[in-house]
């Protein structure tokens, strides 16, 4: 790698990792690592580079290296073009995406996407969850900032999954499920989290699916046809929404 960092950042523009990825800027960060938009100075492709400090004390990347393997080939999942480490920082290199859908619905009018556009996100990120389980291995942190739609002409109508840093594998190569830990510690995102995360229990295939249903119920809103009040009230009357008010 070339450059020096100037700031906390872990790369900054112009730096070159293994003399082949080029950093055009920062496209976005927080506890787990750094997601920079990247030259591949081989192919001249504009990538995705996601960094991770060799000191964070939970090193989350290899997972998503050994996760995002595993699953290519199949629809709705970046194609994985290199990974490394040096004595800074570990890395993967993967095809760059659009907007995630959190940023998307943020620009819609209500802040909400319409039922035809909930109803065909619902059915692809269905399809990736269906994948990642077909090769043993859970998501844990489904949530709207983890899917997003392709930036090409001939993807923008693609949905892809990210983020495999919290997957765990439930299932070896024989399809046999890992025996449940009787306490698991919680995994995810508080406001997408399952039942079963929020009781820090083990979780299964279908705590995935729990959090694509709150995801849905979120990105498509809450009938204007209800008072504030009434949508309050149900909202607060779940048991999961209890558990996030004591978070």
């Amino acid at each position: 790698m070339s450059g020096a960092a100037e700031n906390t950042d872990i790369l900054s523009v112009a730096d070159v990792v293994k003399d082949r990825w080029k950093v055009a800027r920062k496209i976005g960060g927080g506890g787990f690592g750094e997601v920079y938009e990247v030259l591949d100075q081989l192919s001249q492709a504009t990538v995705a580079l996601k960094v991770e400090s060799a000191q964070h004390p939970k090193q989350v990347l290899k997972m998503e290296v050994a996760v995002l393997k595993k699953l290519q080939g199949k629809d709705h999942v970046c194609r994985f073009v290199g990974c490394g480490q040096n004595e800074r920082f570990t890395y993967v290199v993967m095809e760059l995406q659009g907007r995630n859908l959190a940023d998307l619905r943020r620009t819609m009018t209500g802040g909400t996407f319409s039922v035809s556009t909930t109803l065909r996100l619902g059915k692809q990120i269905l399809e990736a969850i269906e994948s990642i389980h077909s090769v043993g291995f859970l998501h844990r942190d489904i949530k709207p900032s983890n899917f997003a739609m392709g930036r090409l002409a001939s993807t923008c109508r693609c949905c892809y999954m990210l983020d495999f840093g919290l997957a765990r594998q439930f299932a070896n190569s024989n399809q046999e499920v890992r025996p449940p830990r009787s306490v698991a510690g919680f995994r995810g995102t508080v406001r997408y989290a399952s039942i079963n995360a929020h009781k820090n229990k083990e979780m299964g295939r279908h705590d995935d699916l729990w959090s694509l249903f709150y995801m849905l119920v979120e990105v498509h809103g809450w009938s204007a046809s209800m008072e504030e009040n009434q949508r309050q009230s149900k909202k607060t009357g779940a048991p999961k929404c209890r558990a996030m008010g004591r978070q």
